[in-house]
This record gives structure tokens, sequence and C-alpha cells, in this order.
């Protein structure tokens, strides 16, 4: 897995392309279940920083971590006014922070960018870096979301149009996103490319996983809401507990 090659120019981007995501409903979510601004929390894959930003208004303490470092740099305009973030540099699979946390969080897909073993190796490190009893938050497209997309979508977003074709591979639980963009400036279009692959992963596998990492009472819920996960869910968001 090696996420750094996504996202280069895709940064400048990312925030316009995702104006449809309810960030501060994903937030209420994590705020809700963790029931406290005194926590610690570790962020993965933190993208632009819209989930950290908002968790920083509710005064937790906060490190967040990408492995992009276009992406950082536009998290860190979002949050350098806060005193209670800490950004860096680091990689789902490799991290190593000097610090133990109350929660870890990692949503936006993170984890499909990760195969099976890459996703058990980052699920041992989180189980590392929590606390007893701390909790750990993240989502998954599911199964069902992937093997419903189309092959080809069209989008035209304001100064963005964009073609998006998926080539799934099924055998190998993946699927292959190129993306081409074409971003107005001034009289001109200019193009982004980027190739990115998602893995597919099973809901049980990964309660699996869990279980035998450690974690314990593990929920599974319909996206950020408070319904329970269905076959026909697109996002699955995963609840548990270091033992």
């Amino acid at each position: 897995m090696m996420r750094q090659n996504f996202y280069k120019e895709f940064a400048s981007i990312y925030d316009e392309l995702m104006d449809d995501v309810d960030y501060e409903q994903w937030t209420s979510f994590i705020t809700n279940e963790l029931q406290s601004n005194s926590f610690t929390i570790l962020e993965a894959a933190c993208g632009t920083g819209n989930i950290t930003s908002l968790l920083a208004l509710e005064n937790f303490n906060i490190t967040a971590f990408d492995i992009s470092e276009e992406m950082l740099i536009k998290a860190y305009d979002k949050v350098r006014r806060y005193r209670n973030v800490r950004i860096l540099n680091q990689d789902m699979t490799k991290f190593k922070i000097n610090s133990k946390f109350d929660a870890c969080i990692c949503c936006c897909d993170g984890l499909n960018y990760l195969n099976l073993i890459d996703a058990t190796t980052f699920f041992k490190n989180v189980y590392e870096h929590l606390r007893n009893g701390g909790k750990f938050i993240f989502d998954i497209s599911t199964k069902y979301k992937y093997l419903s997309m189309n092959d080809t979508y069209i989008y035209d977003k304001d100064n963005v149009f964009y073609v998006w074709e998926n080539s799934l591979d099924e055998d190998n639980s993946k699927i292959q996103m190129e993306i081409n963009f074409f971003v107005k400036d001034m009289d001109k279009y200019d193009r982004i490319t980027e190739i990115q692959t998602h893995y597919l992963h099973d809901v049980d596998s990964i309660t699996e996983i869990l279980e035998d990492i450690g974690f314990t009472n593990i929920k599974k819920f319909d996206g950020y809401t408070q319904n329970m996960l269905e076959d026909s869910s697109i996002r699955a968001t995963f609840i548990c507990e270091k033992r």
C-alpha cells in the first residue's frame, strides 16, 4: 500500500469534491460516542483536516496524521489556530507515536486504501496506541457499495469537470479507479489524473480480525447514524474498545 502516490495534485480540489459529506453529522456521532471533551484522540488518515478541525472546536486534544504531505498542508491551514491539535506525517501501517490515546478514529474510507494484511497491521498498531478501555471508531465503504458502482461516472461541479472510471477485480477484492479532472483556470482547463486502488473488505472478516487482536464490544452502524448496519448499507461504521 503506497498511499503517498495518491492525492498529490488532488489535494487542491479535494474539499470541493467532498462538499456533499456531512462532516458535522460525522463529528457529532463521534463526540456523542466519546461523551467527553477531555479525551485525547489519535486521528489516522486525517486528509485535509475537516473532521480534525471540528473536533478541535469541541476541545479534544488531537494528534492527526496522514501520509500525504499535500493533504497535511491543507489540514494545517485549518487547524493552526488551535493549540490542542498536533499534525504529523505518518503511514497508517508504520506509525509510531510516543503517546497513548483515549480514542482513535479513521474516517472517510481510510481503511479501503489498505489490503487485508495491511489493515490487520494497522489495527494492531491502533491497539498498541490506545489506553485500556480506549475506543476505536472507523468506517469502510462496503462491498455492497463497490459492487453497485457503475463503470463510469461523469460529474460537473462548479469549476471542476471529471470523469471517474472503475475497474473491478472481484477475485482480488479490489477496485481500480482512474479519475481525470479538468479544473478551470481562468480561460483554460488544467487536467489532473489520479489512479487509486480501493480494497473491498468483508464486514465479518474485519470483525473477526478486531476480535483476534483483542478489541471487544464491537458495534456496527449504517454510516454515522444510530441505525444498525444492513446488507444494503454503503458505509459501515465500527465502534470497538481495547480490552
